[in-house]
């Protein structure tokens, strides 16, 4: 891989792990403890994909550029890839979460903005500005088993799109 596309794909995965981690970080915040009482469906949406093995599709829109990437969360680890390339991450989802979830106390006005279609599943969207991603974030919350189905955070810079699947989730064969 050449300099700059190493380079990229660092700045990528550091961009991707913030905004994964900004999601992640609802999953140990006590609600009586700061966070804000109407944003507690989405901490709710947010625990449940911790405990469920799920696959991330993500699209990053910079500057007129598109990179695509995933990750793969599983009881035997998570992973994440671009390109074809997979790499092991070195913490788990909730050691991740737990170091990070105090920037998450400042979560705050999280309001029901629609009911649409994820996918043909029925969802409840839920908007919020979050601190932690530096952005306004909006989630689709499955109705009939309260997993989170998409995600789109807004930055100053761009965009990164999200969506979460849980069925036939396994772990990459070709890690790196």
């Amino acid at each position: 891989m050449s300099s700059m596309k190493t380079n990229e794909f660092t700045q990528l995965r550091r961009t991707t792990s913030l905004v994964q981690l900004s999601a992640l970080m609802l999953l140990f915040i006590p609600l009586g403890q700061g966070q804000d009482a109407s944003c507690k469906v989405v901490a709710d949406a947010q625990i449940l994909m911790a405990r469920t093995q799920h696959l991330t599709y993500s699209t990053e829109a910079r500057a007129g550029r598109t990179t695509l990437s995933e990750d793969i969360s599983t009881p035997s680890g998570v992973f994440w890839g671009t390109g074809g390339v997979w790499h092991r991450s070195k913490a788990s989802m909730q050691e991740n979460a737990k170091d990070t979830a105090d920037s998450l106390k400042e979560l705050r006005d999280c309001r029901h903005v629609a009911d649409e279609a994820v996918n043909s599943e029925q969802a409840s969207k839920y908007s919020f500005r979050s601190n932690a991603s530096g952005g306004d974030e909006a989630v689709w919350i499955g109705k009939g088993n309260g997993l989170l189905l998409k995600s789109e955070v807004r930055l100053d810079n761009g965009q990164i799109s999200s969506r979460y699947e849980y069925s036939n989730v396994q772990a990459p064969t070709n890690v790196r």
